[in-house]
This record gives C-alpha cells, sequence and structure tokens, in this order.
C-alpha cells in the first residue's frame, strides 16, 4: 500500500525556485538528483511532477536491460512528441509505422532533427523528467542533449529534473548538460538521509500504532533511507515477499527479470495467460506496494524490490523467463529494431542461439539506430565459430554492410576485405572486394589501397551487370579523385551511365531498388565529371535523367534537383537554377535531412549571392548556420562531401563582404580560419582574405596578402588539390 509524500520540502522548494526563474528568465535549466539507491529520488521527482500545473510534462526513464537498447529510455517521450500535430508527423512516421519505406535514410541525426521540430511545436514551458540516468542508453542521452540545444537556441522554457544513482553514465549525463547550459544553469541535488521528524511521520504512515521512539529506532537503523524505514516499519528486516500468490509471485519474477514496466496484456503474452489472470496478478502486487504503475504498464516499486526477487529466483528460473521474453519480442517485433534488440538481449541471458535474431536486426529499416556500439555487438555474434557457413556469411556481410552505412569505414574496409577472402561465390567475392575499395577510398591513410581492390572486384567471374555497373562508376570516382586523371575518369563515368542506360532504359520502366541505386550512382558520376570538365550541356542532360531515374529515392529528388541548379546556373539560366536549388533546400527541409540541408542550403546560398539575392541568402545562412550548430556544437565546423568549393561559413563571409563593412568581414574571416579544420575549406577562406585585402587594402598589408596566399597554397596540397 502506498504513502503519502513526506520530507524532502527543502528539495522542492528548491526545484519549485529553478523553475519559476527558469519560465521568468524564459532560459532552459536542469537539476540532477543524485543519491544511493533507496534514498527517494523516484519518488521526488515524481511529486514534483505531479504538483505542477503549468508545465507540460515529459518523461524519460532508463532501464537495466535497456542501456544498451537505442532510444529505449526515450520511448515514452518519442511517443509523446509524435503527437504534436503537423510537427509530429515525421517522427511518428520514422519511429512508429510498422514498415517504413525501404529507400528512406534513417539516422539518429534525422530523429533528432524531427524531435527538435515536434518539441517547438508546444506551446506551454515544457518539464522533462528522466529516472534512473544510470540505466540510460547513449543514444537518449545524446537525444536530450540534442534537445536543450535546440531550447538554448530557440530561448525555449525547458525545464530537465533528471535523477539517477552515482555511476559513470550519470557522469556522463551530467557533463552533456554542463556542455549544453554552463555551469550556472545546472543544479546538483544530493539526497541526504531523511530527517528525523519526517522519518517519523513516515512509520506513523505504515505503522500507525508505533511510538515516536520506536520510529526513532527505526530512523537511526535505516541510516534514514525512506525505502528501509517504510520496510522495517512494516516488521519486516528485509523486502518481504512471502505471502504472496503464486501468480503474482511469477509476474513479479517477470517484470524484475525484464528490468522496465510491461503493461498487463503484455504480462499475459509473455507467460501464456489470459488478461483477466494477468490483471489479478498485478492487482494483488499494487496492493503489496510491490509494483507500481507508469502510464498503461506496470513496474517493481524499487530496484531494491528488483535485486531482492532476483536473488531468490534460482537460475534455471531466469534463463526461463529471459527465453519467454525473447520469444514474445521477437513475435511482435517484425521490423522494430527496439524489439530485435532487447529480444537479443533476452536469448543471450536465455544461453540461446543468436543467429536468428542478430539477422534480423541487421536487415531492420531502423538499424542504423544500432550507432557503433550496436554495430561492435553485431559484430561479435557474427564471429562465432559455432556459425553454420551460410549463416554465418549471411550475418558478416550484414555488419560490413552496417558498417559503410555507420561511415565507419576502417571497420567497413576491414570486414569486407576479410569477407572477400573467405567467400567462394564470385558475385559475393566481387561485391566484398568492391565494397573494401569503396571504404579504403575513405580512409586517407589507405585511399592508394583503393585502386588494387578495386582491381580485384574486376577481376571476379561475374555475370551480374548490376555489378559491373557499380565498378565502373567507382572506378571514375577513383580516377578522378584519387588519381586527379580527369579525361581517362570522365571516359570511365561515361561509359558507365551508358551501360546503366542500356540495360534499365532511357527513361527506365522498371527497375528494383539495387538497380536504381545503380543507375543513380552512375549518373552522378557522370554528372561530376561533367561538371570538372565545363560541360554545360552534360549537365542538363544528366541531371534531367536524374530527375526520372531517382524517383523513389528520397535522397535521390534532393540530389537531382540540386545537380540540375547547378547545370542551369553554368548554363546561364540563373532564375531557373536558383527555382531548382530552392526545391532541393525545401525538400531536404521537409524530409528533415539535416546533412542534404547543408549541401542543399551551400549551392542555394552561392547562387543567391552570385544574384544579389543577399536579404534571401542571409534567411538561408541563419537556419543552414544553426542547423550546424545543433549538430557539430558552436565550435565545430562541418565539412559536407559534394558542395565544391563551400562551406556555409565561406559563403556567409562573402555576403559580408559584398554589403557590409569588408574590414569586420576579414577579421571574422581571420577567426574562421582558425577554426575551420578541412584544408579544402579553408584554403578558400584564406583565398578570400587575400583577394579583399588586395581589392580594398593599402600598401601596408603587403606581408599580409603574401601571408594568406602561402597559406591558401598550403592547403590546397594537404587537401590534394590541384
Amino acid at each position: 500500500m502506498g504513502t503519502s509524500f513526506v520530507g524532502r520540502q527543502t528539495e522542492l522548494a528548491l526545484l519549485e525556485s529553478i523553475c519559476s526563474n527558469a519560465i521568468a528568465e524564459e532560459t532552459p535549466s536542469a537539476v540532477l538528483i543524485s543519491g544511493p539507491p533507496g534514498s527517494g529520488k523516484s519518488r521526488l521527482l515524481t511529486e514534483f511532477s505531479s504538483r505542477q500545473r503549468g508545465l507540460r510534462p515529459l518523461r524519460m526513464a532508463g532501464y537495466e536491460a535497456g542501456n544498451r537498447v537505442p532510444l529505449a529510455a526515450a520511448a515514452d517521450l518519442m511517443r509523446e512528441l509524435s503527437k504534436v500535430s503537423e510537427a509530429g508527423a515525421m517522427l511518428s512516421e520514422l519511429l512508429f509505422e510498422p514498415a517504413p519505406a525501404k529507400h528512406s535514410s534513417l539516422e539518429p541525426l534525422r530523429i533528432f532533427e524531427a524531435a527538435r521540430r515536434a518539441l517547438l511545436g508546444f506551446a506551454d514551458p515544457l518539464l522533462l523528467v528522466v529516472d534512473d540516468v544510470q540505466w540510460i542508453d547513449e543514444l537518449s542521452v545524446a537525444l536530450c542533449a540534442y534537445l536543450v540545444r535546440t531550447a538554448v537556441t530557440e530561448q525555449t522554457e525547458f525545464i530537465v529534473i533528471a535523477a539517477g544513482r552515482s555511476s559513470h553514465e550519470t557522469i556522463v549525463f551530467w557533463d552533456s548538460l554542463i556542455k549544453e547550459l554552463g555551469t550556472e544553469r545546472v543544479t546538483s541535488i544530493e539526497l541526504g538521509p531523511l530527517e528525523r521528524e519526517d522519518a517519523v511521520q513516515l512509520v506513523r504512515q505504515v505503522a500507525p500504532d508505533s511510538s515516536p521512539e520506536r520510529a526513532a529506532e527505526l530512523w537511526s537503523r535505516a541510516k534514514g533511507s525512506p525505502f528501509w524505514i517504510g520496510v522495517l516499519a512494516r516488521g519486516d528486516e528485509r523486502v518481504n515477499l512471502a505471502g504472496l500468490g503464486s501468480d503474482a509471485s511469477r509476474v513479479l519474477a517477470l517484470l524484475a527479470v525484464t528490468t522496465r514496466p510491461l503493461a498487463v496484456s503484455e504480462c499475459a503474452g509473455v507467460l501464456g495467460w489470459d488478461d483477466s489472470r494477468s490483471e489479478r496478478a498485478v492487482a494483488e502486487l499494487g496492493r503489496s506496494g510491490l509494483v507500481v504503475r507508469h502510464a498503461l504498464s506496470h513496474g517493481v516499486a524499487h530496484d531494491l524490490i528488483r535485486e531482492a526477487v532476483i536473488s531468490e529466483l534460482s537460475a534455471p528460473g531466469r534463463r526461463e523467463l529471459h527465453a519467454a521474453l525473447a520469444r514474445w519480442f521477437e513475435h511482435h517485433a517484425e521490423t522494430d529494431v527496439h524489439l530485435l534488440h532487447e529480444a537479443l538481449i533476452h536469448r543471450r541471458e536465455a544461453g540461446a542461439d543468436l543467429t536468428a535474431v542478430a539477422l534480423r536486426v541487421l536487415q531492420s529499416p531502423r538499424r542504423r539506430l544500432l550507432g557503433r556500439g550496436g554495430l561492435h555487438e553485431l559484430a561479435q555474434v557474427a564471429d562465432s565459430e559455432r556459425l553454420a557457413e551460410p549463416v554465418g556469411v549471411a550475418l558478416r556481410i550484414a555488419v560490413a554492410q552496417l558498417a559503410s552505412e555507420l561511415g565507419d569505414q576502417q571497420i567497413a574496409l576491414e570486414r569486407w576485405s576479410h569477407l572477400a577472402s573467405v567467400v567462394m561465390d564470385p558475385t559475393l567475392r566481387a561485391t566484398a572486394f568492391l565494397a573494401a575499395s569503396q571504404a579504403a577510398m575513405r580512409v586517407v591513410e589507405r585511399k592508394e589501397e583503393a585502386f588494387p581492390l578495386l582491381e580485384l572486384a574486376q577481376s571476379q567471374s561475374t555475370d551480374d551487370p548490376v555489378i559491373a555497373v557499380e565498378i565502373q562508376s567507382h572506378r571514375a570516382n577513383l580516377l578522378q579523385v584519387v588519381k586527379h586523371e580527369a579525361e581517362e575518369g570522365r571516359r570511365v563515368a561515361f561509359r558507365a551511365a551508358e551501360r546503366a542506360r542500356e540495360l534499365w532504359g532511357q527513361p527506365p520502366v522498371e527497375m528494383t531498388e539495387r538497380e536504381r541505386d545503380a543507375y543513380v550512382a552512375a549518373l552522378q558520376v557522370a554528372f561530376d565529371a561533367a561538371v570538372v570538365e565545363e560541360d554545360g550541356p552534360a549537365q542538363l542532360g544528366i541531371a534531367d535523367e536524374l530527375t526520372h531515374v531517382a524517383r523513389g529515392s528520397e535522397e535521390g529528388v534532393v540530389w537531382a534537383d540540386h545537380d540540375r541548379a547547378v547545370g542551369l546556373m553554368f548554363a546561364g539560366r540563373m532564375g531557373e537554377a536558383i527555382d531548382s536549388g530552392r526545391r532541393a533546400w525545401t525538400r531536404a527541409h521537409e524530409r528533415m535531412l539535416p546533412m542534404l540541408m547543408l549541401t542543399s542550403g551551400a549551392n542555394l546560398l552561392s547562387m543567391l549571392i552570385d544574384a544579389a539575392r543577399l536579404d534571401e541568402a542571409g534567411d538561408v545562412i541563419s537556419e543552414c548556420i544553426e542547423l550546424e550548430q545543433r549538430v557539430a556544437g558552436t565550435a565545430e565546423r562541418l565539412a559536407m562531401g559534394k558542395v565544391g568549393n563551400y562551406s556555409i561559413h565561406d559563403l556567409r563571409h562573402q555576403a559580408w563582404l559584398s554589403h557590409g563593412d569588408w574590414r569586420d568581414a576579414i577579421a571574422s574571416l581571420e577567426r574562421e580560419i582558425s577554426r575551420q579544420q578541412e584544408p579544402h575549406f579553408r584554403m578558400h577562406l584564406h583565398w578570400h582574405v587575400f583577394v579583399w585585402l588586395a581589392r580594398c587594402g593599402d600598401r601596408k598589408r603587403v606581408d599580409e596578402i603574401d601571408r594568406h596566399i602561402a597559406a591558401s597554397h598550403e592547403d590546397a596540397v594537404a587537401a590534394d588539390c590541384r
């Protein structure tokens, strides 16, 4: 049976003050409540949250089995955000539709942007309550930091009240809040023992006949821990699980093993019961105070209760429950990467085979959310020596593919190279050697390995036409980017595009997703070659082709508009070019594709500046810089591929030099040069400085001009630009 809240009035008053100040100042703030198990952290969170009337409550909660499951702690928060009209629709599509489109790219940054937009759809001040920080998964921590960063930028009334035990994970969470808000906006509350008078009141609630002396004795024995005061007041020396019916004991054991709340119907499903039987067991546990309600679910009332339950379960009993949970999650998961990952964890704890569920995890459309931690976990499964050959190969291919998708090129290179050395099928060998070559091209210190690996891919006796086109497209890329053989690269690129046209039509009639991707890649490398060769008609023709071929590809249609804008600009059709560039930018924005927003934004900006549309350029600059700051942090600079010679900050200064004080712009450029770590972009910043100093400065600045010319040349060499 529950008790009313007692004590902690100082802490409640401090929390009220922090929230009031945050609302009054329209500035986000955060509080981290810490303390040992049983000190009342979660109860304080619940009490404070229940007293708030002017704040919109949101919730995150960690649980032990979910600390490796991406966004497990943020599940309730994401569902609440997805309900926001209009703004939450994209988040709902990305996370909760049962079968997301295969062509739709899904990565954490895109989820974060969708969550951000939904967060800004709330009109009321927001209170995010975060419980059991020590169990929160890394991606949920990153999401929380991203939303706090949003609140800082937008000056949103957003208060984070978190609670957790002292642990490495809690320190990481604390540091993330400090980084975003600064020390002055983050408060730490350490819960000590309950005051004696409050403990007496608590004992009298649990055991009304207790004398003040008896209550004081229990307070002393419990060392002020509210949890243990309650246990001792009931007459127990430890958590008392005796007296429970067999069904209630079974449900309590299930909730302890899963470590997270489950709905009544979920408990029934796992145990093979009907709902009414499960309801009766949960009701008994609720009356005993061992289980509490969380929205539509029920969970163990305290970690100390869970630990007591686990300690009384036999090892075979734990394995049996883990196996039942794994079967239930697998049955209901479909392609849900979160449920599949939980099934994997429970299978491991049950000592069961992991192969089938690991493969389902790797085939999930949302697999990118696993991040590098999930990649390494699944790699260990794939590398098991006990795996049968067909399944083992399938798993290793899927792990290598995930490494490529996550941009972990070093691991991708190693895994694809190993696969190529062990598989016998020539098509698989060609695929593996090609993927290894593509990864090597992106690892600076190993890019010279790219050509030998490509030759090995070419040498395989395969009649797969898709691989043949992919090999030609990649060869063209290598010739142009690595070997700097522009003419030969152009010939190979155009041959790849022509072969794709022969295979799949111009325009294509019907293609598989794999064929379409190969066709798009061939046209894209041909377009890039046409840009290098300054072949305007070819640029426009290929861009128009891309518009037809890329249909059905979310990112492909953005690239098609992007490329068409480049071709139109080269042809001198500035108005049409800006329209096409704006269309690419708008589509990337609507579909919440953050990196494409930056890329298409830079492309649009360069055209707006050339057209002297500086007011519109200013709006795009502001949005791009804000996005970059959310993605990389305020002091960082991103280097995006395929944006020509420009970064957002390069373009910002071009606009500034064109309609502001050139001296201020030069001074800002000097600061920007010190921040920009990418030599390819930095050399253009040096270029702007020496050009504008030559135009506007006097003879006293000759040495300064020479210094920037030399620095630009050094960066050009470092960037391998010729």
